[in-house]
């Protein structure tokens, strides 16, 4: 058997400069079908107060390369089980629907968002779409650390806190320098689950990395980091998840096709609303990335 898999090695290395040389470059377009348009929402209520949003666009083709169309002159509702109200279009921002100035989310409730009224590319007035997310307890986290890896150049984001060990909890971590968001996209926030230290203190848990040769990355001397800490529940986890898969780069040879990512709306429906609990820490910086590599 060894002597048949050096065999089969010394074949492949034997006819490899052959298969490099016969593979040339040939542009090809691909004439994909149009999809059938569908409505996308992107919804997110915290315990902040404040004016939440929940957005409202049509899904474009794979190629289309513009802003999707914003949805006007919907009817949008949100419940929390003891009341019900009615989200106002923004006059600023198409597309954006939001609760009063004064809102905030409330614990241990289960938030329902439905969607009435739009009459845009084949959605019909009539057609309905709905979804729930209950909103989890805040797990309050005792400090944030910062440290440095030299060999891969990066600024390490450490967690310290108590997990609660009554049921499965989800995180989602947004890192901010100096008042700016730098994970402001769904591929660069961290998601995490508690199955490694459920019910336990987690001690420097690793939930962010910031890439040291980016400019806007690179941590200085009195650098403010703060991290919100989001309770979120399965579904939203399962989204954020499944949309960095999607976005990160992939092999064209053994990779599938790109497909839409699964959210939590109703008939069809794209994207994701979520109400999740939030909780915020802050660092300052006090080394340069040198120092802190001598500092272990």
């Amino acid at each position: 058997m060894r002597t048949f898999n050096k065999i089969c090695k010394l074949l492949c290395i034997i006819a490899l400069p052959f298969l490099v040389n016969a593979c040339g470059e040939e542009e090809i377009e691909l004439k994909l079908k149009s999809s059938q348009t569908r409505l996308v929402v992107d919804g997110l209520i915290t315990t902040d107060t404040t004016a939440h949003c929940v957005r409202l666009t049509l899904s474009g083709d794979y190629f289309h390369n513009k802003p999707l169309p914003p949805v006007l002159g919907a009817m949008v509702t949100l419940s929390d089980g003891n009341e019900t109200i009615v989200l106002t279009e923004s006059a600023d921002k198409p597309g954006c629907y939001l609760t009063p100035d004064d809102y905030y989310g409330k614990q241990q409730h289960l938030y329902k968002l439905e969607i009435t009224g739009i009459n845009m590319a084949g959605i019909k007035s009539s057609d309905v779409f709905t979804a729930e997310s209950y909103l989890n307890p805040m797990v309050p986290v005792d400090s944030i650390a910062i440290d440095y890896h030299k060999i891969w150049k990066l600024w390490k984001v450490l967690l310290y806190c108590q997990d609660p060990g009554d049921y499965v909890n989800y995180y989602l971590f947004k890192v901010y320098r100096n008042q700016k968001l730098i994970t402001d996209n769904y591929s660069e926030m961290s998601v995490v689950e508690d199955r490694f230290f459920d019910g336990n203190y987690a001690e420097g848990v690793w939930i962010a990395a910031l890439d040291a040769e980016k400019e806007e990355e690179d941590l200085l001397p009195d650098d403010i980091i703060m991290v919100e800490s989001l309770m979120i529940d399965r579904a939203f986890y399962d989204f954020v998840y499944a949309a960095q898969i999607e976005t990160r780069p992939k092999d064209p040879i053994f990779s599938g096709p790109p497909a839409n990512v699964p959210g939590n709306i109703s008939n069809g429906a794209l994207g994701i609303f979520a109400a999740c609990s939030v909780y915020r820490n802050t660092i300052v910086n006090k080394y340069t990335k040198e120092e802190m590599a001598k500092r272990k």
